[in-house]
C-alpha cells in the first residue's frame, strides 16, 4: 500500500487522526526524506504498527504479487531500464490502487483527519529529519486529497521525482514515456482487482488481530 490505502485501511479499524496519521507516517519519513524513529504518542504508535502490519498482509497478496508482476512485464517489453522498472512495477502499483481508492469518501474524510493532525513526540533520526517532515506536512495539507493519483501520467510524474534521486532506480529519459504507457495500459487491470486486494486485506488484518 502506499500513504493513502494506509490511511483507507486504518480507517476499517480506527477514525481517531493520531491512529489515521501513523499509517501514512512510514511512508511520508520516505517521501520527506527522514528517517522515523519511536513515537512517544500511543495512538501515533499504534497507526505506525498498523502501516507495517497492513506491507507486510499486502506484499503476501497473490493478487499484489500477479498486479506487480505484470507491470513489470508491460515495462520490460517497452524496454524500460532494470532499476526503473523494479522500483516502478512496485510503486506504480500501489499508487494505482491509491487512485482507485481515492474516490471513496469514506477513506477521503479519513485521509484529511490524519494529515490535519498535529502528531506529538516523534523521535526523527536524523538532523533537519523533523523540518522536512513539517515541510512536507504543510504542502499535504494544503494540496488536500490526491486526486491527482486518478491520472497514470501524474503518477508516473511522482514516480519521477521519488525516483530521479536515486542513481539504481532512477528512470533514463527514454525510460519515461515507457513508464506512463505502461500505467495507462495498467489501470483497467488494477480496477478490476482492487476489490479482491481489499478482501484479502481485510482477511489478513482480521486474522493477526
Amino acid at each position: 500500500m502506499n500513504f493513502f490505502g494506509h490511511a483507507a485501511v486504518a480507517s476499517w479499524s480506527t477514525q481517531e487522526p493520531a491512529a489515521l496519521l501513523g499509517a501514512m507516517l512510514p511512508d511520508f519519513a520516505t517521501m520527506s526524506g527522514g528517517r522515523l524513529g519511536d513515537a512517544e504518542e500511543p495512538v501515533l504508535a499504534s497507526g505506525i504498527a498498523l502501516h507495517h502490519a497492513t506491507d507486510a498482509a499486502f506484499h503476501e497478496l497473490p493478487v499484489v504479487l500477479a498486479l506487480m508482476r505484470e507491470l513489470d512485464e508491460r515495462l520490460a517489453r517497452g524496454g524500460c531500464g532494470r532499476g526503473a522498472r523494479r522500483a516502478v512495477s512496485h510503486i506504480g502499483v500501489e499508487l494505482l490502487l491509491d487512485g482507485v481508492l481515492v474516490d471513496e469518501e469514506a477513506y477521503r474524510a479519513s485521509y484529511t483527519a490524519g494529515i490535519a493532525h498535529e502528531p506529538d513526540g516523534i523521535r526523527w533520526r536524523s538532523t533537519g529529519d523533523d523540518e522536512r517532515f513539517a515541510l512536507l506536512l504543510a504542502r499535504l495539507r494544503a494540496h488536500g486529497v490526491p486526486d491527482d493519483l486518478r491520472r497514470p501520467q501524474a503518477i508516473a510524474l511522482r514516480l519521477h521525482r521519488v525516483l530521479a534521486p536515486r542513481p539504481l532506480l532512477a528512470p533514463a529519459p527514454s525510460d519515461r514515456p515507457v513508464i506512463e504507457r505502461a500505467l495507462v495500459e495498467h489501470k483497467p487491470r488494477v480496477e478490476v482487482a482492487a476489490e479482491t486486494v481489499l478482501r484479502g486485506l481485510r482477511a489478513q488484518l482480521s486474522a493477526i488481530r
